[in-house]
């Protein structure tokens, strides 16, 4: 058996063993969940059938906490109404909510703020409904009616 010494036969097997320890790198990570791995600006439109804008959450960051559970840092909701010419029918704020994207539901347990015209509210712990566009509060709730933004945010 013949040894070649060679150093573009040398350069060859380098480039080999490159793109396969690469290959076997994009593998594991692709099987891999991306749990505990920040997003920055996050954004989760959500459109419906005639291609319309319904709802969108947006954060600071975001992470995967488990399968399909993400965990938001300063969540702003907007949930427009389904017109011709769509308004901003209320937005809600909050510093952390736990986001299900597969099931289009929010929920928390820390303050959140909701707004919409003339009427404010909050409440500590809550639930928000993708599909049916409605936020359940459930503990802490406080809602101002008939004001406007100035009157109604403390």
């Amino acid at each position: 058996m013949k040894i070649i010494r060679d150093k573009s036969f040398s350069k060859a097997v380098f480039l080999l063993c490159l793109i396969l320890y690469k290959m076997s790198l994009a593998i594991a990570l692709e099987s891999q969940p991306l749990q505990n791995i920040p997003i920055n600006g996050f954004v989760l439109p959500v459109f419906n059938a005639a291609g319309q804008k319904v709802w969108e959450a947006r954060g600071h960051s975001a992470v995967m906490i488990e399968d399909n559970l993400l965990r938001v840092k300063n969540m702003k909701l907007r949930c427009f109404t389904e017109e011709e010419n769509p308004q901003e029918a209320f937005f809600a704020i909050s510093d952390t909510a736990f986001v299900v994207p597969q099931t289009k539901s929010i929920s928390g347990n820390f303050k959140i703020k909701i707004f919409g015209q003339n009427f404010y509210a909050s409440a500590h712990t809550w639930e928000f409904s993708g599909n049916g566009k409605k936020i359940i509060a459930k503990d802490h709730v406080k809602v101002f009616l008939d004001c406007n933004l100035e009157e109604c945010s403390p």
